[in-house]
Formats: C-alpha cells, structure tokens, sequence
C-alpha cells in the first residue's frame, strides 16, 4: 500500500508563525477551480467561488453568478475525487484496527468514519504536491475558529454552555491525536505537529457529511457550501457514488448558495453548537437558540420529556418551547419526594399524549416554574454579561477571535432579554 509510505520531505510547522509547509502560505482558489475542472467537476448555472472576509477569516464560498431555478443543477463532483468514509476504510483495512479499538476504548465509536477521513487527509498532505489532492487542499482555509482552534484567552471567555460543548469538541480531538499514535504511515513530526492535525480535524469536521447509506463523505468543490438555516441547495449522490447538487429554490443572480449543515433542527438552532464546531455564528435566520438549561446527569425520563437542545428552545422575539416548560417543571417534581404521584401522573401523560392532563399540572404549578425559569434566564443573563464587559477592555487586534464571541455572547443577551420580558409579564412584574 504504496500511498500510506513515511514521507521524508515532511515539513509541517504552523502556517500562522511564517514557517515551513508543504502548503502555500496563500489559499489558492484559481488553481484548484482549473484542477477540479480536469477532474470532471462540472459547474453550472453560474456556479463560481466568491471571497469575502468573515470574522476576520478569509473564506471563499459557493455563489452564482447567473442563477438559476428551481430544481437546476448547479454542480457535479466524480465520484472518483469523493473522499468517502467507507472506501477509506478498506483501503485501510488491517492497518487501523488499533486506532479504532483505542476510539472504542474511549467511546468514540460513532466517529469512527471521520476519524479514517482525518487519517486520509493527514496521509494526502504529507505527500505534499504529490498527493491529487494537493490543489484542493492548498485551497482550504489556513485558520479557523472552531473549538480545537480556540486558545486559552478563548476558552476563558464562554460562557459554561459553550464552554462545555468547546470541551467536549477539544476532548474528542485529543482522543484523535492519541488514535493516531498507532498508526504507523505518518512521520512522527506530522503526529507532534499542532497545526497539521487541527487542520486535518477541522477539514473533516467542517466539511464532510453523512450520507443516508450510512457512508460520511467530503466532495472535493461541494465542501465549499456555507451554512443557512434557511438553504437554497440540496447535496445528494446518486447510486454510482457521483456528488451532485440542486438549488431548492429559484435564486437570483449574484446570491450565496447555501447548505443546512448536519441535522437541520439542532446545529441550526444552536448557534453555541455551531461555533463550538464550525468556527462561525448564522444569526441572520437562525429563529432560536438552545435556552441552556444543563442538567450532568439528566434521568431517561427527563430526556423523554423533551430534555434535548434541538428542542429546549428560546426564540428571539421571547418565545418559549414546550419543552422548556415540560422540562423545568419535571425537573423540580423529579427533586420533591411529596410530589412523586404528580410526577408519575404528569410523565405518563407526557408518554400516552394526555394534554389535559398535563395542562392542568403545568396550570398547577405555572407560578413557581415560570418563577424558576426566569431565575435561570437572569442567571444566564448576568454571567454572559459580565464575560462580555471584561471582554471588552481587551485588543481585539492581539485576539482575532474576539469580534466573534462577543457577537455570539451579544446574540445571547438580546435573546435571553426578550424571555426575560416575557416571564415577567407572564408573573405581572411589568
């Protein structure tokens, strides 16, 4: 297995520091159109790359320039430059298996297939311009920031819910630098070196997505989608592998062509998620945000209720979901033994569709949940907003991230004020 050989010419050293890579320091976009191009990478109705600078970060993102309706396909990617989790994996076979017993070990078994395209991609650079795939990677990004990105100054300011998901993103990254150790087809200068193994886990964790057979793939030119919760374009592979893509609606010329990333619900109603995860903030269209209530250890029945952030939900003109009631108040019934029969009564209704029923226990307890929950709402308020005035006396200029957190922190201050608002009317304070 020729392509998974040690690379004597590995120079990987951090890019942002001025020093040696086999990448340019530049993001080379013209070149990777005319490769892509060769490969049989069809663009249509328009399609282009627009550049623009974005939270001080450099990104090139899918346009077009023409538009195009409904139905129209905009690209088409060979299923030949698909980097594909499954095909990886037995072209690796018998080469990983202490990897993924380390990731078992650790319970990262659902990563399984973007940790063989993180190898994939890490085993492509070393190669350098040798790899077919140099041109695509000299141009992705050179700096992000996602949470395995964020440096120390970063992490002491979020707020816990950001904090925790920032965490648990950084935790699984060092869980891939310590897979990485069993496999032998790297040099050990790329396994020591920061900034190669955050690039190659950023690649894969911003631009590489499941399919529904059950694959996890990155389409070389179609990993150039930037997210909306509001999308224009749809990805799909037909039966031969081939990646293809249609605008879902009619779009005008000169418009953005956009993607929900992952699952539609969640990472577009979580704007902490999508921070901690693809380094950015969609707050134009994003309708809600989680109203982060966190519990350790949540019981299965609270999680039945309806404790789960994709649901969990503040919306920005005050709204509250019904999950955030169910959820407030099970959990207060959960912590009073005298309340145990309202408990169970309340949870089977939840489980057998009982509205009534639990309409009358919510209408029972309205005052002191609506009082909890506007506890936790100035909690939250208060703390992000004083992160966000001791944030403000630092150079932004010496923390390049720090424009984005606030705007993130911002967002969660408007949103939180407008529940907040609401719960006090609802107790007849205003």
């Amino acid at each position: 297995m020729t392509s998974k050989r040690i690379s004597s010419r590995t120079r990987l050293y951090s890019i942002e520091q001025g020093q040696y890579s086999l990448l340019p320091m530049e993001r080379n976009t013209l070149d990777f159109q005319g490769w892509a191009g060769q490969c049989g990478v069809q663009a249509e109705n328009g399609f282009y790359l627009a550049g623009d600078l974005v939270d001080g970060t450099e990104d090139y993102f899918a346009a077009t320039n023409s538009g195009g309706s409904r139905g129209s396909r905009v690209l088409f990617v060979p299923g030949e430059m698909v980097l594909s989790a499954n095909a990886i994996g037995g072209e690796y076979q018998g080469y990983i298996d202490g990897c993924l017993g380390f990731l078992s070990e650790k319970g990262y078994e659902k990563v399984y297939a973007q940790f063989v395209i993180f190898l994939k991609v890490l085993v492509e650079y070393e190669q350098g311009a040798n790899s077919p795939y140099y041109p695509w990677m000299a141009a992705l990004p050179r700096a992000w920031n996602t949470a395995v990105s964020m440096d120390v100054f970063c992490m002491n300011c979020l707020p816990p819910y950001l904090k925790y998901l920032c965490q648990k993103e950084r935790k699984q990254y060092q869980a891939f630098k310590e897979a990485l150790k069993k496999f032998d087809y790297l040099s050990p200068d790329t396994k020591r070196n920061e900034d190669v193994l955050r690039f190659a886990y950023n690649v894969v964790f911003t631009r590489a997505f499941p399919t529904p057979d059950g694959d996890y793939r990155l389409a070389p030119a179609a990993d150039f989608f930037n997210h909306d919760f509001l999308d224009n374009v749809e990805l799909t592979y037909d039966e031969f592998g081939n990646c293809e893509v249609y605008l879902k609606d009619d779009v005008q010329p000169g418009s953005a062509l956009t993607l929900s990333y992952g699952d539609s619900t969640l990472e577009s109603t979580n704007p902490s998620k999508l921070l901690a995860k693809y380094g950015f903030l969609s707050d134009e269209n994003t309708p809600a945000t989680y109203c982060k209530i966190f519990f350790k250890n949540p019981s299965e029945e609270l999680k039945a209720i309806g404790y789960d952030p994709a649901r969990m939900l503040f919306y920005k003109d005050g709204g509250i979901s019904e999950e955030v009631w169910d959820v407030m108040l099970y959990s207060r019934l959960e912590k009073k033994r005298d309340q145990e029969n309202v408990k169970n009564a309340f949870y089977q209704a939840h489980i057998s569709g009982d509205q009534q029923t639990k309409m009358e226990i919510h209408t029972q307890f309205q005052e002191q949940t609506t009082k909890a929950l506007l506890r936790h709402v100035e909690h939250i308020y208060i703390e992000v907003h004083e992160l966000t005035v001791k944030m403000n006396t630092f150079d932004s200029s010496r923390h390049p991230r720090l424009p984005l957190l606030l705007r993130h922190h911002q967002m969660v201050l408007a949103t939180f004020e407008k529940v907040k608002d609401n719960l006090e009317r609802m107790l007849g304070y205003k």
